[in-house]
Order: C-alpha cells, then structure tokens, then sequence
C-alpha cells in the first residue's frame, strides 16, 4: 500500500514503537523508552495536528477558489469602527482611499473617542466617498459600532476594517471579488499582519500571525471552515449580515460570534491570502496580555452560545471536525499539558529535569521550524519569514505565557467577568 503524505507521520511512529526492543541507545542519559514517555503530549496531541496541515497543505499549494462568473463591480461599504485611534485614523483612510477598487464608500464610526479621533476622521469629510458618523457616548462594544455604522451603507457588500489597520493597494478587489464570482460564497477573510514591528513583542506577534493565523486560515478554508474573519479585515453579503440580525454585542469577539452564524447559514466562508491588510498590535506586555484575556473569554462566550453547532451533521465538517477540534487544541490540550508538565515535574529527580526540559524544548523547536518552512513557502509576503530566528523564544517563552494567559482567562470567564473593547 503506498502511503500519502499525511499518513507519513503516523506510519513512522507506529513502526518506531513496534522496533522499540531493538533500540537500546539513550538521549542525554534517557532511554529511548523515557524520551518517548517525556514527550507523549506533543507527539499524540502538537505533531499530528502540525504536520498532517503541513503536508496537505503543501499538496494543494492554494486555497484559490476556481474561477467562476465575474459580476460587474458591487458597490462596497467599508465601515471603519474606531474607538481613540487618533494616532492610525489617517493613515487607515489613507489607505482605502487610495485603494483602487472604484465603486465604494467609506463610513467611519467614531464611538465616542476622547482624543483626536474625529477631529482627525472630519478632515476626510469633504471626499464623497466618505461619512464620518460620532457617537457622543462611546457603545462599549466594536459591535454596536459596526451596527451603528451598518445603517448608513448602501454597498451590495460589506467590508469592516479596523481604525488601526492599513490596507494594501488592491486589497478590496482581491477580497470582494470571490463574492463576486460565487454566488454560494457570503464572507471572505483577508490576510492580516501586523505592521508595527518595533520591539521584540510585536516581531513575536508578527511571526505568530504568519504562522499561526495565516496557516491556520488556509487551512480551514479548504474545507469551508474559517473559524474567525478577522474585525481587522473581512467582508460578506449584505442581505446575510442583516438577516442574521448584524452583529450581536452579547460577546467580545464579535468577529468571532459573526463568524459562526455566517457558518450556520450553510454557505462557503473562504480566505483570501492575497488581500493583504496591516494592523497594529500591542507594543506592550500589559496591553497584549489585555488584549489575549479579551480574545479567550470571548472564545468562551462564543463556544457556549453556539453549542448546537458541536458534532451536528447539519453544519458539515465546520459542526462535525473544525470547531471540536478548535476546543480541543485551545482548551483540553491546554490543560492535558499543564497537567502532563505537573505530572513530569513531581516524576523525576531534580537532576534529570533540566534534561527533560531540553528534549521537550528541542522537539517544539523542531515543530516551530517546521512551521515557518511551511509558511514560508505558501505566504504571499515573506518578509515576516526572517522572524525563524524568534522559534527558540517562542517556544521557551511565548507560547507558555499565552498558555498560562488563557488559563487566567478561561478562569475569569467561569467566574463570569467582564472583559471591554
């Protein structure tokens, strides 16, 4: 029987576990038997999951969606929420405006900002593409912002971008066109990363984005998938996003709530890797940290208003494989690990630990580099790519952090507190 790439990994394990009683070499002084025992978690749970993906998608190569029947130009509504974004408001509007996609409109949505937000938005009001709408009192919510926005908007379809994001030049055609060309097709991802890389932080962010999201929107998208449009840049139908009653605030990650109820329409939700958009993340470990609270309680919130979706037929592989999986990598290996590292650390001598820890630390090395390889040869900007060199930080630093992070999240989540835009 020949085997297929995603069976490879698999193969090899299965066969290396039938011929452990030849293996009598050691690692660091463990026996093979000790290595294998060390790193169970990684290698039933992270390997698997890593290069069954790799491999895929390196076969296919693309998530472009074949071509279908090019519709004249829609009419587009982006609208801009945007809270306190004085110091990026411009250089967002810039950005669109000088998109060349012809048939648009601007709405920006200044949600009650206390600096210079609309001062700033109101120097593009004389465009007529472009409407600058103020709410006195902030909503509290990006949600509330895009509804308020919403009524204003006349476009066939939608786009949101957020008040610090930049947007490539030809970004709206590359996004809106798959709406375009299928009909069966209401909401497209863009591509987002992050265009403040100014300290070790935000090249950490950047190298995430590239691996993890980026990956990770290609990967679901072969299947119809996508988990989370990104607030930063997505688009979809107008007549669905008004069906589904607009965005609902009853969550933080609005973006991620709408996501799924685009799911249960039963349609196609794709990403498009060349529509390119530039956000800007937290320069600082206190607003990261604030903002990943954010992101995992809602993650929360959004798991428990759609439990219907979980292993419903109806939904397809999104209900059946997509979101289970999600829960399970996000929560349940996060907990198997911690329980699994508490398990390693009261199990072996003081002495052994440190070599443990370089084994475990050495293989999620190897899991990282295997990553970016893949990253690297599927991203359409490859500049993020020299961040490789970050794989070591993340692994002994990053990651761990953003584990324990969303520990403390899913903590205050159960404990039912609040978390704001």
């Amino acid at each position: 029987m020949k085997h297929t790439p995603a069976m490879t990994f698999p193969v090899v394990f299965l066969t290396l576990i039938i011929k452990l009683p030849n293996l009598n070499f050691s690692i660091l002084g463990l026996s093979i038997y000790e290595v294998l025992f060390v790193l169970l978690i990684p290698l039933l749970i992270d390997a698997p999951q890593i290069f069954l993906k790799g491999f895929i998608l390196l076969c296919v190569k693309s998530t472009t969606i074949p071509n279908g029947h090019k519709k004249t130009q829609p009419l587009v509504s982006i609208i801009i929420p945007a809270h306190n974004e004085g110091d990026y408001i411009e250089n967002t509007l810039e950005s669109v405006l000088e998109d060349p996609y012809p048939n648009k409109e601007v709405i920006v949505v200044d949600d009650g900002s206390t600096d210079t937000t609309h001062v700033k938005a109101m120097m593009y009001a004389d465009n007529l593409k472009v409407r600058v709408i103020r709410r006195e009192k902030a909503s509290g919510t990006k949600a509330r912002a895009v509804n308020y926005g919403y009524v204003f908007t006349k476009g066939e379809i939608i786009i949101v971008i957020d008040g610090d994001t930049l947007i490539e030049r030809g970004a709206v055609e590359k996004i809106t066109e798959l709406l375009c060309k299928h009909d069966d097709i209401i909401a497209v991802s863009g591509n987002v990363r992050v265009v403040n890389k100014v300290n070790l932080l935000t090249r950490l962010q950047a190298y995430e984005y590239l691996c993890s999201m980026e990956l990770g929107r290609r990967w679901q998208s072969l299947f119809s998938g996508i988990l989370v449009i990104p607030g930063a840049f997505g688009a979809f139908r107008k007549e669905v996003f008004e069906s589904l009653g607009r965005m609902h605030p009853d969550t933080i990650t609005e973006d991620f709530d709408l996501t799924v109820m685009l799911q249960k329409v039963k349609k196609r939700l794709v990403f498009a890797p060349e529509a390119v958009a530039w956000t800007h993340v937290p320069e600082d470990w206190r607003s990261w940290v604030r903002q990943r609270v954010r992101w995992a309680v809602g993650q929360i919130q959004v798991y428990r208003k759609h439990l219907n979706i979980l292993f419903r037929r109806r939904y397809g592989l999104f209900g059946l494989f997509i979101v289970p999986n999600s829960i399970f990598m996000d929560v349940v290996a996060l907990i198997l690990r911690f329980t699994w590292g508490i398990y390693i650390l009261a199990s072996y001598t003081f002495g052994t630990l440190p070599k443990i820890a370089l084994i475990i630390f050495a293989f999620y090395v190897f899991l990282e580099f295997f990553t970016i390889i893949m990253a690297a040869a599927l991203t359409p900007r490859k500049e993020d790519v020299k961040y490789a060199i970050l794989a070591p930080i993340m692994v002994i630093f990053y990651r761990p952090l953003y584990s324990v992070v969303r520990l403390w999240a899913y903590l205050n989540a159960i404990l039912g507190r609040k978390a704001r835009w």
